[in-house]
């Protein structure tokens, strides 16, 4: 009978041997060291039923011990390895360098221009002298989004023209018509019909109600019946290179936005933010002559100092790392 049992345990210990060799090197210390700790004290007799007792010998249990420090260092190690070689994927094929850091914010260079990315609110944000604040709006220009706080021109126009949205509103329509030429009436819902100046359509107020601060507004987003409000890319690609151009009639050339198409255009923050950031890089390199931009800061929203960012900073490390590599 022993025999036998020999013979029947002989393959199931050669397969789990065999099993082991295939494990991480400190899962095998790890098993051999608990194996040679509990060598010592315990007992199996022809029955194969076991005893313990203490430990007979002191050198396996030594010995044990010492594979079982090797086992966790070992393991410890492969973290911190793992970890780093990830680190090191989230750059690969671009060239970090080319992005630096400061005072809470990442810049990068792209033909000249300045391309900066900050956390906050655009309501909040304190531009410099002869910087354009640049909006989203519908393809109407109305008042829908002046009126919805939660929006970025809503937020933006309720805070800076605190009791003037509704002047506001009328030099937006009246402002729209001698710059953007005749609108084309639109179903936009079931029951409202509108003009719609299109999209990708960009309205520069140069001193809108006597404030310093010049406004653009870009309609990044169209409603039609059926449809509802909606962003897209292209918007943001045509959107820009209208801006570039009216901002080379006024002679500006420093810009700051929230991460348009992200609120009301139904674009996910990390890729309206990454699109918005090829769109500004292809306007600095494509410019308007020598009226080309020279800082375009994006304004990423964050709510307070305890709310995440809307998009992550290794997003934001990354598409600056890529647009600044074409230089």
């Amino acid at each position: 009978m022993a025999k036998d049992s020999d013979e029947a345990w002989a393959p199931s210990v050669l397969k789990a041997l065999q099993e082991l060799t295939k494990q991480p090197y400190w899962v095998i210390t790890l098993i051999l060291g608990v194996a040679l700790i509990a060598s010592p004290c315990v007992t199996l007799d022809k029955e194969y039923h076991w005893a313990t007792h203490p430990p007979n010998t002191l050198w396996l249990v030594a010995v044990g011990s010492v594979l079982l420090v090797l086992s966790t260092v070992s393991f410890g190690y492969t973290l911190v390895s793992k970890r780093a070689a990830e680190t090191v994927d989230v750059g690969a094929g671009l060239d970090l360098t080319r992005v630096k850091e400061g005072d809470g914010v990442m810049w990068t260079l792209v033909s000249g221009c300045e391309i900066r990315v900050v956390e906050g609110r655009i309501e909040d944000y304190l531009p410099e002298e002869g910087t354009a604040i640049v909006l989203p709006c519908n393809e109407y220009f109305d008042d829908r989004c002046v009126d919805d706080p939660r929006s970025a021109l809503g937020a933006y126009v309720n805070r800076v023209f605190e009791g003037q949205a509704t002047a506001f509103n009328s030099l937006v329509k009246s402002e729209s018509r001698k710059k953007l030429g005749s609108p084309k009436e639109q179903q936009k819902t079931d029951e409202e019909r509108a003009e719609s100046f299109g999209s990708g359509r960009c309205l520069l107020l140069m001193k809108p109600l006597g404030r310093s601060a010049p406004v653009a507004l870009i309609s990044t987003t169209t409603q039609r019946a059926g449809q509802g409000l909606a962003g897209r890319i292209s918007y943001l690609f045509e959107g820009m290179q209208e801006l570039v151009t009216r901002l080379a009639d006024a002679r500006l050339t420093q810009v700051a936005m929230p991460v348009l198409g992200a609120g009301h255009g139904r674009i996910a923050s990390p890729l309206a933010f990454v699109s918005l950031l090829l769109a500004v890089a292809e306007a600095a390199r494509y410019g308007q002559g020598g009226q080309r931009l020279k800082k375009a800061t994006i304004v990423v929203f964050k709510r307070d100092a305890d709310s995440p960012a809307a998009v992550d900073r290794v997003v934001v490390r990354r598409a600056l790392a890529l647009i600044g590599s074409g230089d």
